[in-house]
């Protein structure tokens, strides 16, 4: 029997508050994925979101299969006890690791680019991608995308939007399936987000993306260790456009006040750019100013293109990054770690030929206990006979589509590398807060 999010015990629990109607995903394969009123509040994010996915215990189990069980305690790999402790707030440990904020951590997230180059990214999409995609044309400059698999699958639009960023020679990474707080998730629920937002782009594309951003930034060393198993990267950012905060009141300690508009959002990034430092995302590894403040040569930036304000804003920091002097270039260019890694995982990787055996829509039977097991491969998800394919050092990964090339503004890479929006519109004044 097939089952979906929209039978059982999720449409029992989630039906006496919704706002909007549970219905299926346009595309019937995956899980519902229309946005609806929580029953309760989960964090202090959100009260309006895609029904959380199911859990399938045998993607745990493949998972750890890649990984050193020993080097990690899965047995201990719980959820957050609560919102503060999820790794989302700037310089605090928490209970499983110290959070990315720490100024004493050698940051295992790419978070700035090198000196001189500058990384636009758009998260929470696919939704106005058409339109970001074309300020992106104008200003021949490239971007990366952190795309939402719920957003993906709730119609063919978006799903159309994720072929032409792959087409035009962007890169895609992932975003989660639901947009949740990876850290307060429980480890089967992790996985489930991943691979569900995979599975979407997979769909599409036929590829798996390395690069992974969290929402709310919230990641911590489990959900670090659970993408190290996988052979993803996280990927946070060092600056802050402030367009999903457009018509709210302005963080304390920047340099604007009062209620953001476009205008004030602009100026910010502006601010940010001549200082070398965003006040809110300065915590990571970088250049101490006079003050004590970690500044960088290189901007690796959070955009978003789900709203007229947030297009709005990016019309004009686009076109300030491409006259900025600064090189534009995709997120695996800024990899400190894995310097040169293509957008995708290889296609004979561990991770990517699991991904190619799992048929959609789940079944009751995908939901019971595993009771498998899996040949050990400590090497990981990116592991291709053993050893960990990054692409051979590329700065971007070829995408089968024409090179991205400068005819002028920015100087540019050369390597070739709206569903949820009228759901959202149906409850849009109660969750313009809803991403970050």
């Amino acid at each position: 029997m097939q089952l979906t999010l929209i039978g059982l015990a999720v449409a029992a629990a989630v039906a006496s508050a919704q706002t909007v109607p549970l219905q299926p995903c346009q595309d019937p394969n995956f899980p519902a994925c229309n946005v609806i009123q929580l029953p309760a509040p989960e964090d202090p994010y959100a009260s309006y979101r895609v029904p959380k996915p199911p859990t399938v215990p045998k993607w745990t189990a493949f998972v750890k299969s890649l990984s050193d069980e020993a080097a990690y305690p899965w047995a201990n790999l719980a959820a957050m006890p609560g919102p503060a402790d999820g790794g989302a707030t700037p310089g605090l440990a928490n209970a499983k690791g110290a959070a990315w904020g720490t100024k004493e951590n050698a940051a295992t997230e790419v978070y700035t680019c090198p000196a001189g180059k500058w990384a636009l990214t758009f998260d929470d999409g696919p939704v106005l991608t058409d339109r970001s995609l074309a300020i992106l044309k104008a200003n021949k400059v490239v971007g990366t995308y952190f795309l939402v698999g719920s957003a993906i699958v709730n119609n063919a639009t978006h799903a159309q939007y994720v072929k032409d960023i792959y087409d035009n020679g962007h890169q895609i990474a992932l975003h989660s399936w639901s947009h949740r707080p990876i850290s307060l998730q429980s480890t089967d629920a992790v996985i489930s987000e991943l691979f569900l937002n995979i599975l979407a782009i997979y769909k599409v594309i036929g590829k798996v993306p390395r690069y992974y951003r969290p929402a709310y930034s919230a990641i911590d060393d489990r959900v670090r260790y659970i993408l190290k198993s996988m052979g993803l990267r996280p990927v946070i950012w060092n600056m802050e456009s402030l367009d999903a905060a457009v018509g709210t009141t302005a963080p304390a300690g920047i340099d604007i006040t009062g209620i953001v508009t476009v205008e004030k959002a602009v100026a910010h990034v502006k601010t940010i750019f001549k200082e070398k430092t965003d006040p809110r995302w300065n915590y990571f590894p970088g250049t101490p100013d006079a003050t004590g403040r970690n500044t960088y040569e290189g901007f690796l930036s959070l955009e978003h293109d789900i709203n007229d304000d947030e297009i709005k804003v990016a019309e004009q920091v686009v076109a300030f990054a491409a006259q900025s002097g600064y090189e534009s270039v995709y997120v695996n260019a800024c990899d400190q770690i894995m310097p040169g890694a293509d957008f995708y995982l290889d296609d004979n990787s561990a991770l990517v030929q699991f991904i190619k055996t799992i048929n959609l829509p789940l079944t009751a039977a995908d939901l019971e206990p595993f009771t498998g097991s899996f040949t050990a491969n400590p090497a990981g998800g990116a592991a291709v006979g053993g050893v960990v394919a990054t692409g051979g050092g590329a700065v971007a990964s070829k995408t089968g589509s024409a090179a991205v090339t400068a005819t002028g503004g920015a100087a540019v890479s050369t390597t070739k590398s709206s569903g949820l929006r009228s759901a959202v519109a149906l409850v849009a004044s109660a969750i313009s807060f809803l991403f970050i």
